[in-house]
């Protein structure tokens, strides 16, 4: 989790001593109650097209967050997170608290892991493509 103050430079240099491919930009609360909000993502991706259009590491980390991204709670279901992120075309969910508070993010790596690790006899003998028919019959 990252400053709103903290440049892009400085989040990248973050992402990759903690190895990670999104990081949450989080703001006191509005209001000034207790626990941070989340302001938005950045991502490896937001990081690509960041540079890829020739702006500024020096940059505030706000003019190339996501804002205000998609977000699920803490007690959401694997199937849930899953559909969310399907629907939204995301790799990565900031996961919050029922009150707002960030606690994590949801990757799709990590849910990949996740199923090849408790399911891993259905992972493992799925064909290539398991709703196709093979056109040809095989053999002689």
């Amino acid at each position: 989790m990252v400053s709103p103050s903290s440049t892009v430079g400085e989040v990248i240099e973050l992402m990759r001593l903690q190895k990670g491919a999104a990081a949450l930009v989080v703001e006191d609360a509005p209001d000034g109650s207790a626990g941070a909000k989340v302001a938005g993502i950045f991502t490896e991706r937001d990081a690509l097209k960041w540079l890829a259009e020739g702006q500024t590491l020096s940059s505030s980390i706000r003019d190339a967050m996501t804002p205000d991204p998609s977000m699920v709670t803490s007690d959401a279901t694997v199937g849930e997170t899953i559909e969310q992120m399907s629907q939204g075309g995301y790799r990565h969910l900031p996961i919050v608290t029922s009150s707002g508070v960030p606690t994590g993010v949801a990757c799709v790596h990590g849910i990949v892991h996740y199923l090849v690790d408790h399911f891993p006899a259905t992972i493992y003998t799925l064909p290539p493509e398991p709703g196709k028919s093979p056109t040809n019959r095989e053999g002689a």
